[in-house]
């Protein structure tokens, strides 16, 4: 392969994907209104990981999933805008991560959420699907 194959403008960008995260936010037709969500970066994965680690006795690290869970789902919804002050004020939060908590607050539709944008920023898939993806 040519090694202009790798270079930053040839690289296929991901793109962001559409998802239902919950029955309980709907359109004026009753159907439900997709969220976007967007992959992580290495290094925004790698900062959430060091902020969720803590070292205990004997050099063990403990990493504080739930934590790790609300931080990623924040970090990779783009809408809606989690940030917005408007939509904290109406439930009685500040940051991203205890909105996304209060919007998503049945927690099966928490754990998909958090699985779903895990498997957008590339966890969980499995050779076959990296290799279909590659060729699209």
């Amino acid at each position: 392969m040519a090694l202009e194959a790798f270079l930053r403008q040839n690289k296929r960008e991901t793109k962001n994907v559409k998802v239902a995260a919950s029955t309980a936010f709907v359109d004026a037709k009753g159907n439900a209104i997709e969220w976007e969500v967007r992959p992580l970066k290495t290094n925004e994965a790698e900062n959430i990981r060091k902020i969720c680690s803590k070292y205990e006795k004997g050099g063990k690290v403990k990493v504080d999933q739930a934590l790790f869970n609300k931080m990623v789902a924040a970090r990779c919804t783009v809408y809606p805008n989690l940030k917005d002050k408007t939509l904290q004020d109406s439930y009685g939060v500040m940051g991203e991560e205890d909105l996304i908590c209060e919007m998503l607050d049945k927690d099966g539709e928490f754990q998909e959420y958090v699985k779903k944008c895990l498997e957008v920023s590339g966890y969980n898939q499995t050779d076959a699907e990296l290799v279909e993806e590659a060729k699209n």
